[in-house]
Order: C-alpha cells, then structure tokens, then sequence
C-alpha cells in the first residue's frame, strides 16, 4: 500500500519559534511543494488571517499536482452553521479538510469543560457538517496516544463515531511527541484490528511530533498500518517540531517503497521553507543539508579521490552534492579533491605543486584562526584554488572607505565614500542612496564595475548575516556571510572587528568571484566552439 504525503508546514512550521510567512512568501513555498509531488499542502487556517484565506484562491490557480487542504477545528457551537472556523474552511473553496477534535478525555474536562458526550457530538456534527458541503474530510485525533494510553475505550470511540460521520482518513496524533516507537506502533496495530473488527476500513493516518527526537521512528515503526503520514518538509513546529518529511521520504523509498515524489528537488524544496519563514537552514541535516555530503578528514577524501565510498547513497538523488572541505585537517588530499572540482588536475608528488599547497595552507590556516570557516563554501574555495592554481585577477581594490548613515524623517540615508583601484586604475568616488551603509556599499562597487563588465548589472545580494567571529569581548570579531544571487547562488564572507568593513570585505570577495568564475566559463565555452 503507497503512503499518502501530507505536508503541514504552512500551519505547523509558522508555529516554531521565528517561523513566519507573508503572503508572496506561502504562495512561493506551495509552489515548491506542489512541484515536490507531496500529495496534500495544507495552507493553514483560513480563519487565522485575511492573507491565509486569500492564499487559497491564489494557490488554486497554479495548482499542478497535489490537492489543497483546509486546516480547522470541531466546531464550538452547536450549530456547525455559526461555527465562524467551519465557515472558513468554506470560504476557502477548498476541497479538502482536516479537522482535531479531542481524544484525551483530560482535554475534554479541562480544556472544553464539556461532557465527553458532547465532544463525539461535536466531531460527528463537524464532520458531517463538511460532508453535506461535499468536501472530504480528514480527521486528526488529537493527543490519540496519549487519549489511548488513559482511556482506551474513549479514545477508539471518537475514532468510529469520525468514520460514521464520513471522515476519510483517521489520523492519530502523537501532540506532544512524547511516544516511543515501539509503542507508538503497538497501539496504531491495535487500532487497526480494532476497527477492522468493526467492519471499519477507513484508512489511518499519524502525525508525529519530535520532543523525544523520535518522530522519525516512530512513523517507520507504524508503516505496516497506516495510509498517510502528515509532517513538515523542514522538520519544523511547535516546539521541537514535527516528523521531519525531508528525512521520512529518503528513509521510505530507501526501504524500497515507491514514491510520486520528485526526491531531486528535495534539497530546494527545504531551502525556500526555510528561507520562505525567515530561519537559517541548518547545515548538518540528513540529506539535504550543505554538510550531509562533506568529506573533512584526509583519510576520507583520500578515499573519495580514489573511487571508495564515505557515504550512504548519492547526493545528487536529494538535489544536493558532494563537497570536499577545504581545510587544513584535510591534508593536500582535500586540496586535490577542491582543485578537481574546479577544473584543476595536479599532482600533489610535484615539487612545484606541494610548494603552493604549502602556502595555500598558510593563508588557509590564517583564515582559520581569524573565524573565516570558509571550508564548505565554493566561492571560497574557488577563490583560493584560482589563487594557487588558476589566473586570479583582483579587479577591486580598496585603500581606505568612510560610511555616513543616519535617519531623517523617518528615512534612511546612507553615503559611501571610497577610494583605491579598479583593474588597477585609480578611482575617488562616493554615493549617497536612501537606505542602509552595506545597501549603499554594494551600489558603490557596482557602478564602478559595470561599465567594464556591464554582466554585473544581474548580480544582486539574497541575503546578509552577521555573526561573532571570535569572542574577545568589546574587541571580538565579526563574521559577515553574504550571499549574492544571479544564475546561481553563492556565499561569501569578511571578518573584521569592523562590521562594516567586514561586509565591505565579503561584498569584494563576491565581485571577485562573480567576474573570475564568468571569465573561466566564457574561456571554456570558447574552447568548446573552437
């Protein structure tokens, strides 16, 4: 039996702490997800907010592959018609809805104050509510473990009087993510049989939360059950969040199931819920983290360069890549490896070669000791391997710079004043622009660069973060990642004690980068022609 994909994260990955999605960004991550093949998006509550509600109609019309669902609860009144959440889900025109109604009957008493009579009434009449407006419903059975662990009987009850009402799916919620997974699949295989006893085939679902770091096993652990698995694409949610869909689906397939899941886009697909909720994304996650795929040891990348194998399976399956670090751990082999990917063959036995990884390495180790921690970035790389082994040109210098930066009216004005050489022409210049120091900074550079090199005009900053370098109290540095965006995305990064001069510094480094790897391309595209 295939497994139905159900991804949350428009509901439950906003509830993590930091987490939040304006409007461009939840029509940007349905479209993601949507190409991913995941078989259900839920958008949300539709009562939550007027942007949530409007997502709806909007992502409708450039729907391709998955089906909408609409997020909401039993109803409050006794009349489903006035329940205000239950309208929603109406105005939403969605065809699909997942409702919780309570199973704990700890719940019932002290959150409801209601008799646990009237909560079946309540999941019954919701239920049969959305049937009549001919959408299908999902029903999630809230804290269903623990419910099931206190008071069985009840718990299984709001499950049948669900499926009578019409639910399609039944869905046993671990709340807090405090079960273990061999439990977690004991009661799942109970309550299969105990429906199936009852003459009742309505598929089962789970919905995992990861506070015990569990989730994963847990929903592998009850595979042989269930229909559908709901979780986030990021793994994030409520508190620790929820089963994290990006490691589940190479996890699934892996034990040879089968899939209507683009995996190639999965690494793109975490990004933008990442990026889409104003959250880092965490380098060290399975699969399609930048560092799932990063070989630092000698011994490993030695191994790498000689065809052996440091990995589980290939990361271009998840649309990430191999990376080999550049770093002074690594040893020359890590040199090789790098200088590979970037088009370079040498030989780490030549005289001559071992010369120049020796003084990459002392610059490297400097690096090191300043925070750079550049070793997973390929622009870095790129930038020290053209050093030692390619044609690196400089193209901009600076000798001296003086940022003013204040606000008047409630506007921002910034002016850059700089001074040094452009391709070894001396250059003054300043410009004043409303907005931020670094917003001007990068304008500055840029001018000066287009009218020789007229492709920067497409380059533009994605995104900027700051962070301690090396502690030293008032005296620490600071580290400066910018990453620049065109046909590609890259990173580069400054440090300084300065933080405007270590964004100067990696604004540099990223036109550097930018003109040395599009002369190489343009280089190589002409040998190809000829």
């Amino acid at each position: 039996m295939s497994i139905e994909i159900y991804d949350c994260t428009l509901r439950e990955g906003e509830q993590a702490a930091g987490a939040s999605f304006n409007f461009q960004d939840r029509i940007k991550l349905f479209k993601k997800l949507d190409d991913l093949g995941v078989d259900y998006i839920e958008l949300g509550w539709p009562i939550a907010s007027e942007d949530i509600l409007k997502s709806f109609h909007e992502c409708e019309k450039i729907l391709k592959n998955s089906k909408i669902v609409a997020f909401g609860s039993t109803s409050t009144k006794e009349n489903p018609e006035e329940d205000k959440n239950l309208q929603s889900i109406l105005d939403s025109r969605a065809k699909f809805a997942c409702i919780f109604g309570k199973s704990w009957l700890e719940h019932v008493d002290k959150q409801l104050n209601i008799t646990p009579e009237e909560n079946i009434e309540r999941i019954k009449k919701s239920i049969k509510f959305l049937k009549n407006k001919n959408i299908k419903v999902f029903y999630d059975a809230e804290h269903f473990f623990d419910g099931f662990l206190s008071n069985k009987d009840y718990a299984i009850k709001t499950l049948v009087e669900a499926s009578r009402a019409g639910a399609e799916r039944l869905i046993l919620c671990d709340t807090n993510g405090g079960i273990f997974p061999d439990k977690a699949r004991q009661i799942v295989q109970e309550v299969r049989e105990h429906l199936d006893n009852l003459g009742i085939k309505t598929p089962l679902g789970v919905h995992f939360h990861n506070d015990r770091g569990l989730a994963l096993a847990s929903a592998l652990s009850c595979l042989e059950y269930i229909k559908q698995v709901q979780g986030t694409i990021n793994g994030r949610g409520e508190r620790i969040g929820n089963l994290n869909l990006s490691e589940f689906l190479p996890n699934y397939e892996s034990l040879g199931f089968n899939l209507n899941i683009d995996l190639k886009k999965l690494k793109e697909t975490v990004e933008e819920a990442f990026r889409s909720s104003g959250i880092p994304t965490p380098g060290n996650m399975p699969f399609v983290g930048k560092e799932a795929f990063a070989h630092k040891g000698g011994i490993h990348q030695d191994a790498i360069n000689k065809g052996a194998s440091y990995e589980h399976s290939i990361p271009e399956e998840y649309g990430n890549k191999r990376v080999a670090l550049l770093n002074t751990l690594g040893g020359t082999s890590s040199v090789v490896a790098v200088a590979r990917h970037f088009g370079h063959e040498i030989d780490k036995k030549d005289e001559h070669t071992r010369e120049k990884i020796e003084n990459l390495f002392k610059e490297l180790r400097e690096y090191e000791k300043e925070g750079y921690r550049i070793e997973a970035l390929p622009a870095e790389q790129f930038l020290l391997i053209e050093k030692y082994f390619g044609n690196l040109k400089e193209y901009i210098k600076i000798d001296s710079w003086k940022i003013e930066t204040g606000m008047h009216d409630s506007k921002e004005k910034s002016k850059f004043i700089v001074n040094g050489e452009v391709e070894n022409n001396p250059f003054k210049t300043e410009l004043e622009i409303e907005g931020g120091p670094i917003n001007a900074a990068f304008k500055t550079l840029k001018n000066l660069l287009i009218k020789n090199h007229p492709e920067v005009e497409n380059l533009h900053l994605s995104d900027y973060h700051v962070e301690i370098a090396k502690r030293s109290e008032e005296a620490s540095t600071v580290r400066t990642a910018i990453l620049f965006k065109d046909h590609e995305l890259f990173e580069v990064v400054g440090v300084s004690e300065n933080i405007i001069d270590s964004s100067i510094l990696a604004l540099c480094k990223g036109f550097k980068y930018y003109l040395n790897k599009t002369l190489k391309e343009q280089k190589k595209n002409v040998f190809k022609q000829t």
